[in-house]
């Protein structure tokens, strides 16, 4: 999100943290906050976690941060935003790209094929990546429990419907599921940036 949004500005630390952006920048957490290399989904399946956004962003490009662990004979690779609703539905998505062997401690990024501008009375959505491929890379992120079973409780306790941040079933191929299905939580959330 622009600094100079008005009332919805980041703080200003998060601003400075971010590098003084001067265009849309939207993170799912502050990159401070970022304390593991996480496993993330095994070939095919999505990533994805819970990002909050503002009605009138305009989103066109989606990164993440691989860890220690590189990637290796990839095939496909793609970045989605989901609804955020019980069963999300597909929103937008990033161009297949395959990066056959994705280096360690590197950023991927894709552009969405189309700009994608968010709606009115939507303030967050799912951001999802994907990897196809022989040895899948670990992504930089944030632990947000201990245990994915004690995760889903707290979720039930606070009325959220799909947790933060959770895999999903995906594809072996270049386009994205409808609807995201099987949602099965996780405790590593990988930093996601929109920009």
């Amino acid at each position: 999100m622009p600094f100079n949004q008005a009332n919805l500005a980041m703080t200003k630390r998060e601003f400075i943290d971010a590098g003084q952006p001067s265009a849309m920048f939207c993170e799912n957490f502050p990159r401070a906050d970022i304390n593991v290399d996480g496993a993330i989904g095994a070939t095919t399946l999505l990533t994805c976690s819970r990002i909050g956004v503002y009605p009138g962003d305009t989103i066109s490009k989606i990164s993440v941060i691989t860890g220690a662990t590189a990637g290796g004979t990839g095939t496909h690779n793609f970045f989605a935003l989901y609804s955020d609703i019980t069963v999300p539905a597909l929103l937008a998505q990033s161009v297949d790209t395959p990066i056959t062997t994705p280096a360690a401690n590197t950023v991927i990024s894709n552009t969405l094929a189309t700009a994608f501008v968010v709606p009115a009375q939507t303030f967050s959505l799912w951001v999802c990546f994907l990897f196809t491929g022989g040895t899948v890379p670990t992504l930089m992120g944030k632990t947000i429990g201990t245990v994915a079973a004690q995760m889903t409780a707290l979720n039930t306790l606070t009325g959220v419907t799909n947790g933060l941040a959770v895999t999903a079933t995906g594809t072996a191929g270049a386009t994205a599921p409808a609807t995201m299905a099987s949602l099965t939580q996780i405790v590593a959330r990988p930093y996601f940036l929109l920009q």
